[in-house]
């Protein structure tokens, strides 16, 4: 089978790992050509890709595109650079490409598979996107808000495969370390988070604190940070996946995000058997409350300092919530186990089978 894979800016950055060692099991083990698209107009952040393309066999460069007309002429470069080998379907992964990737298999007369990540991802799923072969989402949840817009028959729930790491550290080092990722997320959890720091570093002095701090969003909680005298224990970070093999072996990892962004970088620290801290997850089946991370569901100052100290001063606690974060990734992350799930459904696809989402893969 021939794949043709679009991925958006967004799963490139949050995603590399995975989606590395997918295509490697999709080409090993399932008799899979990938063929990986990139825009002309990449990032500099990932102009690598070009070279290193996660594996893929080959990499297809896509003209600058923008309304239909120039969709449609993107879509005839990208057909014409494999007229030899024309692919059996195309995987959009992430929906910042899906209009470029549908024109595109319509162009070349084969369906077309999109993979959401978000909410705001399932709200452009319709019946009359003729080409669409499937949906996939990585929760149950997100499955069944794609199950109301398309019927089952077209969704399937495909969760993340994540990889165990060789070496990983049970106990806290003589410098605790703490990652706090999207403080451009909701504004009063994340104020919650940096007013239970500030009791926390007089407790722990040599606490160390890496905050995730966009470049346009991050001055409010930047400047919270000051007023709480939080800034010798402070280093930031623009985009934590461009340091995640770092940030994945902090002693905590705290998410102050409510909302369904699916980060893979958590998984990977789950898979660590690092102890997870989080706002209330929207969507997310991963993170369960006393089971593989703790779940903080105010936003006082308070609730989030004994939340930190309970897990950062108290060992078993957190080797507890470490031990049920890395049995979920066993259990329900296997990535040869979703390598078989996406070579069933794109075989299936191509070949013009549908499997109905039924909904039983929910804990």
């Amino acid at each position: 089978m021939h794949l043709m894979l679009f991925i958006d800016e967004l799963r490139m950055r949050e995603d590399g790992p995975m989606l590395r060692g997918l295509l490697l099991r999709l080409q090993r083990d399932w008799n899979t050509t990938c063929s990986l698209v990139l825009p002309q107009d990449l990032p500099e952040d990932l102009h690598w890709l070009r070279e290193d393309g996660f594996g893929a066999e080959t990499v297809l460069t896509m003209p600058p595109t923008g309304p239909l007309w120039i969709r449609q002429r993107a879509a005839q470069s990208l057909a014409s650079q494999v007229h030899r080998s024309p692919p059996d379907i195309v995987l959009c992964i992430g929906t910042g490409l899906h209009p470029e990737a549908e024109a595109t298999a319509r162009h070349i007369e084969c369906p077309v598979v999109i993979s959401t990540w978000t909410v705001e991802d399932t709200k452009l799923a319709s019946a009359k996107m003729e080409h669409v072969g499937a949906w996939v989402a990585p929760t149950p949840a997100l499955a069944a808000r794609l199950t109301r817009r398309v019927g089952s028959e077209l969704v399937q729930c495909i969760r993340p495969g994540i990889e165990r790491p060789e070496d990983v550290r049970d106990e806290l080092g003589l410098a605790p370390t703490l990652a706090l990722l999207a403080c451009d997320g909701d504004p009063d959890v994340v104020q919650g988070v940096l007013a239970g720091l500030e009791p926390v570093v007089s407790v722990l002095p040599e606490l160390q604190i890496c905050m995730e701090l966009d470049a346009s969003d991050g001055h409010q909680a930047w400047r919270q940070a000051d007023a709480r005298g939080l800034l010798d224990h402070v280093s930031t970070i623009a985009d934590a996946t461009q340091v995640r093999s770092l940030l994945t072996t902090c002693d905590l990892i705290v998410h102050p995000h409510r909302g369904t962004r699916v980060r893979t970088l958590v998984l990977e620290a789950m898979a660590a058997g690092r102890a997870i801290l989080s706002a209330p997850p929207q969507e997310l089946d991963w993170l369960i409350d006393d089971e593989t991370a703790v779940i903080v569901d105010g936003t006082s100052g308070e609730e989030w300092a004994a939340a930190l100290l309970q897990v950062l001063e108290h060992p078993g606690r957190r080797l507890s919530i470490a031990n049920g974060a890395v049995d979920r990734i066993v259990n329900f992350h296997d990535p040869d186990q979703q390598a078989a799930a996406w070579a069933e459904l794109l075989t299936g696809v191509s070949d013009g089978v549908s499997y109905p989402f039924t909904g039983q893969e929910s804990t």
